[in-house]
């Protein structure tokens, strides 16, 4: 959470970026995808700014030289937003693409004030809520579409049926609750992994007290 928060510190008020592009650079570069693994070299053996400096380097991204750090005596609302989305993402377990779908980068930030001074369960609570509110085209139609392909394309060369798929995309049926087999072959012929094309949940269970 530490190290998250001061990536976006660094990236918008020492390197100049916007927070929305680090966001989306941070999602595209695959290291999005270290953090929810857990990769500890990722996670806490690169400082904020070396977080930076690697998605940079990931991305392609470049505007100017990496300058110094600067000391700053009290936290932002650029650090709040990485440090909450860091624990958003441990405490519901959804990918930080999802997250940023329902509460994208600038919104995160503006929820800064009052939220910075809730605990990270409250604020828990309320991005799960915001979740349930917020219209999304479904994982599988996503990723079809992004391969041009049409339900009829996507059912001839995985073998489930189009009505299937056609259910799964209207949310008329869920795809959490498919067999391995199904959701393993229209994965495939999306070239992307199993957990690509699951819904996410979004669901705020309270912890119980030890």
């Amino acid at each position: 959470m530490n190290n998250l928060g001061d990536c976006f510190d660094y990236a918008v008020n020492d390197y100049g970026a916007e927070g929305s592009e680090v966001a989306e650079l941070f999602c595209l570069s695959g290291v999005a995808r270290e953090f929810e693994r857990g990769n500890a070299w990722v996670v806490s053996g690169k400082s904020g700014v070396e977080l930076f400096a690697l998605i940079a380097e990931r991305s392609g991204y470049q505007n100017g030289p990496i300058p110094d750090c600067a000391y700053r005596f009290e936290k932002t609302p650029e650090y709040w937003a990485g440090w909450i989305l860091a624990y958003l993402q441990w405490r519901l377990g959804e990918s930080f693409e999802d997250l940023l779908h329902v509460v994208p980068f600038d919104a995160l930030h503006g929820l800064y004030y009052p939220w910075h001074e809730a605990s990270e369960e409250r604020v828990a609570s309320l991005i799960c809520d915001m979740a349930k509110k917020t219209p999304r085209q479904t994982k599988l139609a996503q990723a079809r579409k992004r391969l041009k392909k049409t339900q009829q394309d996507l059912a001839y060369e995985s073998g489930v049926s189009l009505r299937s798929i056609q259910m799964y995309e209207q949310r008329q049926r869920n795809i959490n609750e498919a067999s391995v087999t199904t959701v393993r072959d229209m994965a495939k012929v999306l070239h992307c992994s199993i957990e690509d094309i699951l819904e996410p949940v979004f669901e705020y269970k309270e912890t119980s007290a030890a």
